[in-house]
């Protein structure tokens, strides 16, 4: 033995030479007489654990051991543990054990009887666990670490505190080798310190299958007949429970399940401290859960006791959990919604769950959004940039807001929302934003508005009301900062004006105006009392007299110009003055003059076309821009003008907002540029794609990747300076692309039967690849050697070239794979030796291609092969085809998880071989397109559907 081989046994003395084969082992009554090791096991691991390093395989079989003759060209596998989850292992006794039999005499592998010891485990800690049934066969097994892997692989002994690392007997004594178990004894695992406790199914029986045919086999060999009164061990009781679904009160849209066993010994408030906050621990931090609310169709009942929830359980298995700061904001919060919302269109139907629903583990899964690429500047909702204190900018992407400062180049995003946002306002002096949510789903028939404090990221508030109707158009706050009062305008009724005190979350007053429809409405002249409204016909001013009972307008005033206004309008000099634009390229100023609204000055023809935008820089200077990229600078105190012209290349004006030392532009083309005062260059800060991406590609270890969309661009993407490095518009259509995991180029695939070449260093085009066969092509993978670029085409065929080099790419003609029924491809993917190719087509099925061959191979698992990028759940063969259409792409991050992108805009983490969601991490985003690997470890880019940003997020484990 080496020496490196005999410190490994002094580290540990766990580890201690098994008996040879002229040794005889007792059973627990010492009564019988066993052979030791003349007949094993088989072993239900299927890891790679003969990779295992030389010395390791010495420490699992001593030289005391004698050699074995070897069975060659055995096609049965020999294995060493088997779960016996409802199925024992064929433990057979034999019954002629009195002495050894020879060496010589080894029966095949056929007749061999099965050796070893059966054990329990119980979960640490849980007291009703029924325990896993476990047989082992030391012979085999590589080493302790190899047995702990195959226990995390057991569903029924995932623990809630991670993965299993160590293994004790009853009263406390750790065990640290194989040897150390003995026969029908009961043990505990767990990931840290042992939890002494009184296991309810301890002293269930251990018999089971193989012991009732050994009965038989030795009742028939005396000549008896059967024994009628044996028992299976699976005829154990099971647990006696009732199935509950919790929501956390702070995320009303989600619950969790639970199992209630009506013969629990704890208290109520203990069941609440300990059982429902584990369940419930990643939506409320480090808080515990110390009320119960029954939902019920009519009401909600807080739950105080065990019997009260028993009786409750008669009509109703819904329930909020709620920390001691969420009840006291649930006294008043649940008395404005409506508990028959909880059960809209049934939600979750009363039917059993499976074995893996019964329990969602307590992972330590993090997901967040690192950077946010591109800007949406051509949509309603999403065109418009908010500026905010310290420099920070904020816009909206789907139902994310970011908050953006342009010279570090940091975003934050508050995250809170679950649909896209419609509206947003920003407080003017307090670090406020509202925001509201359109509705998507059936769950609600009204939308809801966020009030959130957007230097903690921290909700406020959230408003949800039957006035709100389906949508909000208009936001706006008070601008005294002592005051809770919000100006909301509903599509569904655009001619009213609601007034909402956001704290009490009360309708405090409304007003039917006489316009078609509402283009603004605020605050004007630095107070609570003015309001304007402004239609393309109608500048209406309202004085509501807020100290009178009932509240009443006291003063309506209307403007005498009428049928000319944009919309355009900003409070300027601190909220003092009014500035309203027209369609003829003129500005109005309003103030206050003896507590009436006066028109002081109208700056005629100051734009030659109508005032789209007002953005008031200082005291002295308001910004003016028309939609044909035309700004002015005008100081309204020298009355001095500054033109100011933006390139059409930047496509047109949607939004302005100021900072400090500038101002900020965002146009249709999803630039946003920066114009600072003291130059005259404009800078890109932001630049994205006009439509949703098509694609996206990236290498490990660089700091690019690269994305293509239906507005025909390729972008580079700089990962660390957080910008597009160069773009190209191809003449073709683009349907997909791959890099090249060596050189630097990029194969992009056409609906025209084409591939493109380019550099990705210069953007220089290489050269077209023109395919033979008049169809699309789907899907492009460079091999992971580098050598051969496959191509999967409409029709279900799939061509590979070799790649030359000096942009030579060689059809190979020796074989051509094509599919029977010309299903089109959506995704091929290689293994990572390259001689394996895997087709995914259509309709969810897929071939596993030889590339030595080109024929399909059927005789091998996906199991069996090392794939190169997964990026398809079908490909991991781990989830259930039924969940295919809820997910767009997967990727394997252990051979124990898989992260998968869901149509729903949800990140689900799977447990592989279990079919198992471990955690669902919901990011605020609508339907997502695709997901791959980013360019650094554990991140991930994703794209929207609908959307032209991508989104890339970092997953931590």
């Amino acid at each position: 033995m080496s020496a490196a081989e005999t410190n490994r046994f002094d580290d540990n003395d766990d580890f201690q030479p098994r008996q040879s084969l002229s040794e005889q082992r007792h059973s627990m009554n010492n009564s019988v007489e066993q052979n030791n090791f003349d007949d094993h096991m088989s072993s239900s691991i299927i890891d790679n654990e003969d990779e295992q390093s030389q010395d390791l395989k010495h420490i699992t079989k001593p030289k005391q051991f004698s050699q074995k003759p070897k069975i060659q060209n055995s096609k049965k596998l020999s294995k060493s543990m088997v779960i016996t989850d409802n199925k024992s292992p064929s433990l057979q006794r034999n019954s002629s054990i009195k002495t050894l039999r020879p060496m010589a005499a080894l029966p095949s592998i056929d007749r061999r009887a099965v050796q070893g010891i059966l054990v329990r485990f119980f979960r640490n800690g849980d007291a009703y666990h029924p325990g896993v049934k476990v047989a082992i066969n030391g012979l085999e097994i590589k080493s302790w670490e190899a047995f702990l892997n195959y226990l995390n692989r057991q569903p029924k002994l995932t623990l809630p505190s991670g993965g299993i690392q160590h293994v004790y007997s009853l009263n406390g004594q750790e065990i640290r080798s194989i040897n150390k178990f003995q026969n029908r004894q009961s043990y505990v695992v767990t990931s840290g310190i042992f939890i002494k406790a009184n296991y309810r199914h301890i002293n269930d029986t251990f018999n089971d299958d193989s012991d009732v045919r050994i009965h038989q086999q030795n009742q028939f060999s005396n000549g008896n007949k059967r024994s009628t009164d044996l028992k299976s061990w699976y005829s154990s009781s099971s647990i006696n429970g009732e199935q509950l679904y919790i929501l956390p009160y702070s995320r009303l849209n989600m619950y969790e399940i639970m199992l209630l066993n009506r013969n629990l010994i704890k208290k109520f408030d203990q069941w609440l401290n300990e059982e429902v906050t584990d369940l419930l621990s990643h939506y409320i931090d480090n808080d515990i859960i110390t009320h119960l609310y029954a939902i019920t169709k009519f009401s909600f009942i807080e739950i105080k006791s065990f019997s009260h929830l028993f009786n409750t359980l008669r009509i109703t298995d819904r329930f909020i959990g709620c920390t001691d700061a969420e009840f006291q904001h649930s006294k008043h919060y649940l008395s404005t919604i409506r508990p028959s919302d909880f059960f809209t269109n049934s939600l979750w139907p009363k039917k059993s769950i499976n074995e893996f629903q019964k329990s969602i583990p307590k992972q330590d899964v993090k997901l967040f959004i690192s950077w946010i690429h591109g800007y949406d500047g051509t949509k309603e909702t999403t065109k418009t940039l908010y500026t905010l204190s310290e420099n920070e900018i904020l816009y909206v992407i789907n139902s994310i807001c970011i908050i953006y400062e342009p010279n570090s180049k940091q975003q934050r995003f508050y995250t809170k929302h679950n649909n896209p946002i419609t509206c947003v306002t920003v407080h003017r002096y307090n670090s406020l934003v509202a925001s509201s949510e359109t509705i998507l789903s059936k769950d609600r028939s009204y939308v809801s508005i966020h009030i959130w404090d957007y230097m903690k990221l921290e909700t406020i508030v959230e408003l949800r009301k039957e006035q709100f109707g389906t949508d909000i158009s208009l936001l706006s706050f008070s601008p005294k900062s002592d005051d809770n009062f919000l100006l909301i305008v509903s599509r569904d009724k655009p001619k009213t004006i609601l007034f909402i005190d956001w704290k009490r979350n009360e309708i405090i007053y409304s007003i039917n105006t006489k316009s078609d429809k509402i283009l603004s409405a605020l605050f004007v002249f630095n107070t609570n009392e003015w309001i304007a409204c402004i239609s393309q016909q109608y500048l209406l001013f309202y004085r509501i007299n807020w100290n009178s009972k009932p509240l009443k307008i006291t003063i309506q005033r209307e403007a005498e110009v009428q049928n000319i206004y944009t919309g355009a309008v900003a409070s300027y000099n601190n909220g003092e003055k009014l500035i309203v634009g027209d369609k003829v390229g003129s500005v109005h100023v309003w103030c206050l003059i003896n507590n009436e609204p006066k028109l002081v000055v109208i700056e005629e023809s100051i734009l030659e076309n109508d005032v789209h935008i007002i953005v008031c820089i200082n005291q002295e200077v308001v910004l003016l821009a028309d939609d044909q990229n035309q700004m002015i600078l005008w100081n309204v105190k020298l009355n001095t003008i500054k033109h100011i012209s933006l390139k059409d290349t930047f496509g047109l004006i949607q939004s302005i907002c100021s900072i400090r030392r500038g101002f900020i532009i965002g146009t249709k083309l999803n630039y946003i540029l920066l114009k600072e005062f003291d130059t005259e260059q404009i800078n890109v800060i932001m630049r994205g794609h006009t439509s949703p991406s098509i694609c996206i590609c990236s290498n490990k270890n660089t700091d690019y990747f690269f994305s293509i969309s239906s507005d025909r661009y390729l972008f580079k993407w700089n990962n660390q300076t957080r910008s597009v490095e160069w773009s190209i518009k191809s003449p073709q259509l683009i349907s997909c692309a791959t890099l090249h995991p060596q050189r630097n180029i990029i194969a992009l695939g056409t609906e025209t039967s084409k591939l493109l070449i380019y550099d990705t260093l210069s953007s220089y085009y290489i050269t077209t690849i023109i395919l033979k066969i008049n169809t699309g092509v789907k899907a492009v993978r460079f091999s992971p050697n580098g050598e051969d670029l496959a191509v999967g085409l409409q029709n279900g065929r799939i061509c590979i070239f070799n790649v030359l080099g000096n942009g030579d790419f060689n059809l190979r003609t020796d074989g051509i794979f094509q599919n029977n029924n010309n299903t089109p491809i959506i995704d091929i993917i290689w293994s990572v030796d390259s001689n394996y190719l895997l087709a995914i087509y259509s309709d969810n099925n897929y071939n596993i291609w030889s590339i030595q061959s080109f024929d399909i191979v059927r005789e091998q698992s996906l199991h069996n092969i090392s794939w190169y990028q997964m990026t398809h759940p079908i490909s991991c063969n781990t989830i259930d085809k039924s969940f295919i259409e809820m997910h767009t792409s997967a990727i394997v991050l252990s051979p124990n998880l898989v992260l998968c992108s869901g149509k729903d805009g949800q990140i689900r983490v799977f447990q592989n071989f279990q079919k198992r969601i471990i955690r669902t991490l919901d990011i605020g985003l609508d339907s997502i397109q695709n997901m791959i690997p980013s360019t650094s470890n554990n991140t991930y880019l994703l794209t929207i559907n609908n959307n032209p940003a991508i989104i890339e997020i970092q997953l931590n484990i």
